[in-house]
């Protein structure tokens, strides 16, 4: 047998190779279910964390409801040592009733008040809260018109003791001592203590030297501190006001407004005329506010009508010079919409995470959820120190800027990552215009959310939600 045809060891080395071939393998029907899954849980899981980051919003409200009364206990403690809010009332003729009378005192009205004054208003500081105080100069003037008690009282009353009352809420204010002109002849006020307005200013005046249904001429210079408010009682028959003022941010309240006023950035001047007809009692007054006058006099006083009983509270006006500081009310404001800053900050992150296909983990979302909210904490430490609007503005800049930041590290695009911080800095000025407005604010939101949506619904558009890979 020969041997020539049969390859030795080293030919087999050049045989081809035989090439194996896998089987064909199936994808799993439920593969692509899988995926799709995925998508579903990874908004669910976002949805948890939005929910999870709303929990510090009361938390925030609270601190600063806490920060607002701080800065009111400073103003208290700047009130008390200057002086409390102020209310003129006077002057009035108050003829007392006898110890043994029954009958309640008499306070008689003027048929004119007239009162002109500058009222110069500055700011004292507490810390870093602001309150505004103020030093008026007031001039009073005008005419009582008595009438004389019926002869079956005369007994029950002391007309010996007749005497004018000036009230003030805060008599401590004064700054100079009162002298009342009456009849021509001046009277030194001094303080005294009335059963119904509590301290007053009084003087004795002699009613012999009056003759019934003719005018008396009076006339008297307040001088006097107070804290943020001053207003007036309507007394006289006919009451006109005059005033001027260096406040530029004046708010003119009460029962009347004025019926002239001009407001400039150097301060302001007002003018009130009121008339008996505008106010619902009537030139003799029994009883000042009977619901904060002791109950044993209440019995009594029910026998007199109601047009000669004064609820003060009812019937006072006046200005309140007010420190143009809201920074508490529009950072509660501005916290209102963080939820709208989490959900679409987080919408928007997802669309660029399925248009990239990039995985952005739940951590990475609650981190920048921490970032919005931080927003709100840098908002309210400027707002303190600076205007709400450039603490608005660099609050936004450095939020913006670290989440712009971070998803330029996390997306490794950061084209994509800019125009992510572009959209949240549109946002936030969005919510500072809604911020700033009150008449249209409503408006004004309701067609920005309906383009928010409009851009959302867009958006999903390019995003396939069952896509099988």
């Amino acid at each position: 047998m020969t041997t020539e045809n049969i390859p030795n060891e080293e030919g087999k080395k050049n045989w081809p190779e035989t090439v194996k071939v896998a089987p064909p393998t199936k994808k799993p029907e439920n593969q692509g279910f899988f995926k799709n899954a995925r998508v579903g849980i990874k908004l669910l899981i976002i949805g948890i964390l939005s929910l999870i980051l709303l929990i510090p919003i009361p938390i925030l409200l609270h601190f600063i409801d806490e920060r607002d009364s701080t800065a009111e206990a400073a103003k208290r403690e700047i009130y008390e040592l200057w002086g409390e809010e102020q209310c003129v009332i006077g002057p009035m003729l108050h003829i007392p009733a006898n110890s043994s009378s029954k009958l309640p005192d008499i306070y008689i009205l003027p048929e004119e008040l007239n009162i002109q004054g500058n009222v110069v208003s500055e700011k004292r500081s507490r810390g870093i809260y602001d309150a505004m105080v103020y030093t008026a100069d007031l001039d009073l003037d005008g005419t009582f018109v008595t009438t004389f008690l019926p002869e079956d009282s005369l007994s029950q009353y002391n007309l010996e003791k007749t005497e004018i009352l000036v009230s003030l809420n805060d008599i401590r204010g004064l700054t100079d001592n009162v002298t009342f002109n009456f009849n021509g002849k001046d009277y030194k006020m001094k303080v005294c203590k009335d059963k119904q307005l509590g301290t007053t200013l009084h003087c004795t005046v002699p009613m012999s030297e009056i003759q019934e249904g003719e005018p008396v001429q009076y006339s008297t210079k307040l001088m006097f501190r107070g804290s943020e408010k001053l207003n007036f009682m309507p007394l006289g028959n006919v009451t006109e006001v005059n005033l001027t003022s260096n406040c530029a941010s004046p708010s003119f309240q009460g029962n009347s407004l004025p019926i002239t006023r001009t407001v400039s950035d150097t301060g302001f001047t007002a003018t009130w005329k009121t008339l008996a007809i505008n106010r619902d009692f009537e030139q003799k007054v029994y009883v000042w506010d009977m619901y904060s006058y002791y109950d044993g006099y209440n019995e009594d006083y029910y026998k007199y009508n109601k047009e000669n009983i004064c609820c003060k509270s009812n019937n006072e006006f006046g200005v309140e010079l007010k420190v143009p500081v809201l920074q508490y009310q529009q950072t509660t404001r501005s916290i209102k919409y963080a939820y709208l800053f989490i959900f679409l900050t987080f919408a928007t992150v997802f669309f660029v995470e399925q248009h990239h296909r990039t995985k952005i983990h739940p951590i990475q979302y609650l981190l920048i959820g921490i970032a919005l909210i931080m927003f709100y904490t840098l908002l309210l430490s400027f707002c303190e120190h600076i205007p709400f609007l450039w603490a608005y503005i660099i609050a936004m800049l450095m939020t913006n800027s670290l989440i712009t930041a971070y998803l330029a590290g996390i997306l490794k695009i950061r084209k994509t990552a800019l125009l992510v911080g572009l959209l949240l800095t549109v946002l936030y000025i969005f919510i500072y215009i809604l911020l700033q407005l009150e008449t249209y604010a409503l408006l004004t939101g309701s067609i920005g959310l309906f383009v928010i949506l409009a851009i959302l619904m867009y958006a999903s558009q390019k995003v396939k939600w069952y896509q099988q890979e």
